[in-house]
């Protein structure tokens, strides 16, 4: 292995999703919640609030209850119904914003994450300065404190995903294979070069592992085959460039597919359609 090979792959601050990532998050309130208050998925966004001061009841699906006490970041990284509530008095110090993550890889990245992520903020080593500059524009309305404010959620939760990545929060998916250096130098190698001949062999010896010890440990530590990752990850980015209005010859060698015939069969066998059906559908949600 070229040591330009290895020196790329062995840094998950090097990750591609980092460099090309679509993330965007609105600060939709700040202050001091007294009483209930509903969070619904319908928009298709994700929410996080940032517990300051009180203690909160946090209600999700299916009924169960997260009393959260200290200071706090809650992630909700998909959308999904939730309510919290807080003494009347004297209430609970939030900021909440929503989520969207979105590009190809975001569904992958999110692989894993727990619904929802709750982690004390004294936790998050590292983070004071930008937490406390986060609250001070939340809480001090001033010229362009809005932007300044969904500009920091969206640094904060970069360096949450560094903070998920160091402290392995993740038990399954991507965010949990890049806590493996062997297993972050395939994964990389996949994200910067997903058209490339990357059988199970060669991520093999990139990772440095035997080719059984490689698929078990990629197996165990990401939630899936690194075949069946590979491919969901080029479907994505066929996917990303239909959408964009390129045409399925023009894709396919994109997405790592010989053909636009070899790539209808790959979406035929994932999503029960080919690529042509799939964008119609796309368009009318539009």
């Amino acid at each position: 292995m070229s040591e330009e090979t290895r020196s790329s792959s062995d840094d998950p601050s090097d990750f591609p999703w980092l460099t090309r990532h679509s993330l965007s998050a609105s600060v939709f309130f700040s202050g001091s919640l007294c009483g209930g208050a509903d969070h619904d998925a319908e928009d298709g966004q994700g929410h996080l609030h940032l517990l300051r001061h009180g203690t909160l009841s946090l209600q999700t699906r299916g009924g169960a209850v997260t009393r959260v006490e200290r200071p706090s970041l809650i992630l909700f990284a998909h959308p999904q119904n939730h309510r919290m509530e807080a003494e009347e008095q004297p209430g609970a110090e939030l900021v909440c914003a929503r989520l969207s993550f979105a590009g190809p890889e975001a569904d992958l990245l999110l692989l894993g994450m727990p619904e929802p992520l709750v982690v004390p903020l004294d936790a998050l080593t590292g983070l004071g300065p930008v937490l406390e500059r986060l609250f001070d524009e939340a809480f001090t309305p001033a010229f362009g404190h809005r932007a300044a404010v969904d500009l920091i959620v969206e640094l904060l939760l970069v360096m949450l995903l560094r903070h998920c990545v160091a402290e392995g929060l993740t038990e399954k998916g991507l965010l949990a294979g890049l806590a493996d250096p062997k297993l972050a130098r395939a994964l990389t190698a996949m994200h910067e070069q997903p058209a490339a001949p990357l059988n199970i062999e060669r991520l093999a010896e990139i990772a440095g592992m035997s080719r059984s010890n490689f698929a078990a440990a990629f197996k165990q530590g990401v939630g899936t085959s690194p075949g069946d990752y590979l491919t969901s990850l080029r479907l994505a980015l066929a996917k990303q460039a239909l959408l964009q209005g390129r045409p399925l010859k023009a894709v396919a060698p994109l997405a790592g597919y010989k053909s636009s015939t070899a790539l209808a069969r790959a979406f035929q066998r994932q999503f029960g359609c080919g690529p042509r059906d799939w964008l119609a559908q796309q368009r009318k949600k539009l």
